[in-house]
């Protein structure tokens, strides 16, 4: 048997394996994302997502270039990842893994980049296994 003759379609079927998997990673839940308001992420926010408590919250004042920490407070979850965006804008890459702390609070370490267009309103979609959270807010100047 010769093992030039399985190289072409390995290859293919790596190649589809690798597009299918970062698709499903990029695209996220397909279920929509439910909103939270929140008039203060300094002082924390409080909802049910999928009948469970949450609550998100940030420490550290929300300016564009200064790292400021991201925060969750729900039972039972595994997997935590931020994502910032702007609507109708491309702000580039911005997925932000939480971790677990000794407390069971998950955090992450953030940083906006700067809007060239000057916008400062954002939108952080926490996706909790598989749930989504969708939080508007402004940075600071």
């Amino acid at each position: 048997m010769k093992l030039g003759k399985w190289i072409v379609p390995v290859a293919v079927i790596l190649l589809i394996a690798v597009l299918v998997v970062s698709q499903h990673l990029l695209k996220g839940s397909d279920r929509p994302a439910q909103l939270l308001n929140c008039p203060n992420l300094a002082t924390g926010c409080s909802t049910l997502l999928d009948k469970t408590p949450a609550s998100v919250g940030i420490s550290g004042e929300l300016k564009v270039l200064q790292p400021f920490t991201v925060w969750l407070k729900m039972e039972g979850v595994n997997k935590v990842q931020a994502r910032f965006t702007m609507e109708g804008m491309d702000m580039g890459f911005n997925l932000y893994t939480l971790r677990r702390d000794p407390d069971g609070v998950f955090r992450g370490r953030v940083t906006l980049p700067v809007c060239v267009s000057g916008r400062r309103d954002w939108v952080m979609t926490l996706e909790i296994d598989g749930g989504q959270l969708a939080v508007p807010f402004v940075t600071e100047l």
